[in-house]
């Protein structure tokens, strides 16, 4: 925006019963997500700090369930000014943001989300190229929780037990599945459903708080504990002339508060994600864990097409295949 947003009521603090004082900064926070979600909640505790912290002189107010914004083109529709702060996540832009999008493919094989926090958070640290690309400053990450498959007919024990499968899958993890002799399909979640229960999947590669808020638990019997790793991501900013307007003093208050946004997302993404695995036994689903040498062979079958991926940065005059290699030298520690 070409200044703060200053069109929304002013939320008003009271010194008294009789005296109220106005916002000096009046900014409008969009997302794709409802407070329901744990990424809704997480931004509904975070704007409660932001207020506080700034003494009443910033007030934030929220527009909900793509009141205002997409999240494929989150990105573009901050930096036109849809709103002064949104939600963000470049990693489902169709094209650009080339580092933001891409790296968080490298984390393959990884299974502890902290640990993927961290070390994205390095990297972000040591590559301006990442907050430079985007051309919005960032004040929060998100980090995926691990997907696993779900599976209507028999557990997976071994990568054989892939073969002949349709298994719903982004499009990440279509070519793994297609070395051991599985169908990757594409579709959207909200056709996922009705197709694993008429038989015309055979799977889904999802997360387990999926078992509840998806209802898969009604149409799959197992859940084999097969790691998809999901990356850390830039998930929250500010249009850059709404923060060239803020004074420094504020812009410190949302610079220290992105360490506890990412980590506050994290918390809740877990605690949805034991809700969807206890809704999942509640349901009858079986649960069973993958041998590490299983794991490790499917991990392999991502490394050629992200070392491509890491080349083709190189490329573009980008660090891929320096940021690919401390991304793989940290999963080994």
């Amino acid at each position: 925006m070409k200044h703060v947003t200053m069109t929304v009521a002013a939320i008003a603090l009271g010194a008294s019963a009789t005296a109220v004082f106005a916002a000096d900064f009046n900014l409008t926070y969009a997302s794709p997500y409802t407070t329901a979600h744990p990424y809704g909640q997480a931004d509904a505790e975070w704007i409660a700090r932001i207020e506080e912290q700034s003494d009443g002189r910033v007030a934030i107010t929220p527009y909900w369930g793509r009141a205002l914004i997409t999240s494929r083109e989150g990105v573009d529709e901050l930096a036109a000014g849809i709103a002064d702060v949104s939600y963000i996540a470049p990693i489902y832009a169709r094209s650009g943001y080339d580092m933001n999008r891409l790296v968080p493919g490298m984390f393959y094989g990884y299974t502890d989300p902290q640990k993927v926090l961290g070390v994205y958070m390095d990297l972000v640290e040591d590559y301006p190229v990442f907050q430079e690309e985007l051309g919005v400053h960032v004040v929060g990450y998100n980090v995926g929780t691990p997907m696993h498959l779900l599976l209507r007919n028999a557990p997976l024990e071994t990568l054989d037990d892939l073969k002949g499968l349709r298994i719903r899958s982004a499009v990440d993890f279509i070519g793994p599945l297609a070395a051991f002799g599985a169908e990757g399909v594409t579709m959207p979640m909200t056709e996922t459903y009705p197709s694993l229960e008429k038989g015309v999947l055979d799977g889904v590669i999802a997360p387990y708080e999926a078992l509840k808020s998806l209802s898969f638990a009604e149409v799959v019997s197992y859940y084999s504990e097969l790691p998809h790793s999901r990356g850390a991501y830039p998930s929250r900013a500010v249009n850059m002339d709404t923060w060239e307007s803020l004074p420094e003093d504020i812009q410190a208050i949302f610079d220290a508060n992105t360490n506890w946004l990412s980590q506050r997302t994290l918390e809740l993404s877990m605690e949805a994600e034991a809700e969807g695995r206890a809704y999942g036994e509640e349901e009858g689903v079986e649960f069973n864990s993958v041998a590490p040498e299983v794991v490790a062979e499917y991990s392999q079958a991502f490394a050629p097409a992200l070392a491509e991926v890491a080349e083709e940065l190189d490329a573009m005059g980008k660090p891929g295949t320096e940021v690919l290699e401390q991304i793989r030298a940290a999963h080994e520690e």
